[in-house]
């Protein structure tokens, strides 16, 4: 592998700085046939977990909307995350260890470092790109913060995630220089959608794309789509600062009864039990505006991948435990929220939980179909999947009824720039251990990761 610092950046006023696509910065320095990749980690988490019925059926089940990229997946399954709690505390505990491999001792933050945050310093210990994470979830006021936080500088200390499209598209790009006399939200929401960050970059702009830049035509005319891109996810960012599309709904109407045990304090809400105060989720069709806010934020972080402003970082979609509506859900009939599902599950008869799993599922499906969209092709001809290496899973995973154990678990690798066997793995009694040492050893982060007595041996999943 071989990392590329011959990016090209725009760079405007204050903070913009609007990166090229890579195989566009390479052909500027006549490097485009080679074959260079650029090192990339990605952690993606959802939660609530999976079953190990679904698991069984592969990708003819809830997990079917993941098939079309089965050619670039490893699904690992039955492994095991040796915690021994009750299954409230699990929520918490399991995710704080995700990606860590060390038991939590409280809900208020892992005790390590996370595998990111080590690949990152391993593979950029200058940081010429910035650890970018971003996160969609449901009400986390009152619940740990852990329950939705996954990636960690070092013991109790997480990497700033952004839950808001406008807030991530300012990470990336930067925020165009705005003066205006009445600072009240309206008129800052009014000016961001007529001032853009391309703004300030305009005379670069129109050089690159022009014939006396350097580039062929074929890849002038990619920049142009790039930076057109570009404005149409800040409009639409824009659009979300308004609060209608936040990735975040909060509901602060007092719960018509005591929230289950395993969920103290309340992350109570559903459509059924707060119709008004959850409008912030969903659209005037009673669409949960969580359907348009993902597709917009992992356009965003697609990009920041494609442009070089970041090649590392985590990605949740969902938080553990987390309630949130789903409109596929109402058109079945069924009224609870995924959580209370998950605890209900039974494999005999499905309550709706096959749905919500396969709600979240489409969504990690459309993450990666950004990140293998052959229209933005790495310098090596690959796509950002190609040549990035992605962990994704989950809190949860049981064999038997319920949904709240941790002895069945399933994960998923993919990507790594041909490295990665891919197929399906049965991996009964491995730890999480295994594979977080596993992936920083090919990465080049150390041999072990995570806690030494869960560790037995690497996993064989790699070509090195």
């Amino acid at each position: 592998m071989m990392r590329v610092n011959r990016r090209v950046f725009l760079r405007g006023a204050g903070t913009v700085a609007i990166g090229l696509p890579l195989a566009a910065s390479i052909e500027r320095y006549g490097l485009a046939q080679e074959s260079v990749v650029p090192d990339r980690y990605l952690t993606l988490y959802f939660g609530n977990g999976v079953p190990k019925k679904f698991a069984d059926q592969g990708y003819d089940g809830p997990l079917s909307p993941l098939a079309p990229h089965a050619s670039k997946l490893a699904m690992l399954r039955d492994m095991v995350v040796p915690l021994n709690e009750s299954p409230g505390d699990l929520h918490w505990m399991s995710t704080e260890r995700y990606g860590v491999g060390l038991t939590p001792d409280t809900n208020t933050g892992a005790v390590g470092e996370s595998l990111d945050n080590a690949i990152y310093g391993a593979l950029d210990p200058a940081r010429s790109t910035r650890l970018l994470n971003m996160t969609m979830h449901g009400r986390a006021e009152g619940n740990p913060a852990s329950r939705v936080l996954h990636s960690w500088a070092k013991a109790k200390i997480p990497n700033a995630s952004y839950t808001d499209p406008h807030n991530l598209f300012e990470a990336i790009f930067g925020a165009p220089t705005v003066r205006e006399p009445d600072d009240s939200p309206e008129a800052t929401r009014a000016a961001r959608h007529h001032n853009s960050v391309l703004d300030s970059v305009l005379d670069q702009y129109r050089h690159i794309t022009g014939e006396r830049s350097g580039y062929s035509a074929g890849v002038r005319a990619q920049i142009a789509d790039h930076l057109d891109l570009v404005r149409q996810l800040e409009r639409r960012a824009s659009s979300s600062a308004a609060g209608a599309t936040s990735a975040s709904g909060y509901c602060f109407q007092e719960p018509p009864e005591a929230p289950p045990e395993d969920l103290e304090p309340i992350q109570f809400c559903t459509a059924s039990s707060c119709p008004t105060e959850m409008s912030v989720l969903f659209g005037d069709d009673d669409t949960a505006n969580w359907n348009e806010v993902w597709p917009l934020m992992c356009e965003l972080y697609a990009t920041a991948l494609r442009c070089g402003s970041t090649r590392f970082g985590t990605v949740g979609c969902t938080g553990s435990g987390d309630r949130y509506p789903i409109p596929e859900l109402a058109q079945r009939g069924v009224t609870d929220s995924a959580h209370i599902l998950a605890h209900e599950w039974t494999r005999g008869q499905e309550n709706g939980f096959d749905l919500c799993v396969e709600w979240l599922v489409q969504k990690i499906a459309l993450f990666l179909s950004h990140l293998d969209d052959p229209a933005w092709p790495d310098p090596n001809g690959g796509t950002v999947l190609d040549n990035t290496l992605m962990l994704i899973g989950t809190e949860l995973g049981t064999a038997t009824d319920g949904q709240h154990a941790v002895n069945s678990m399933t994960y998923w690798l993919a990507g790594a720039e041909g490295l990665l066997r891919p197929g399906t793995y049965d991996l009964s009694g491995r730890t999480d251990v295994d594979l977080y040492s596993s992936i920083a050893r090919v990465m080049g982060a150390g041999t072990l990761f995570g806690d030494p007595a869960d560790f037995n041996e690497h996993l064989d999943l790699f070509t090195i």
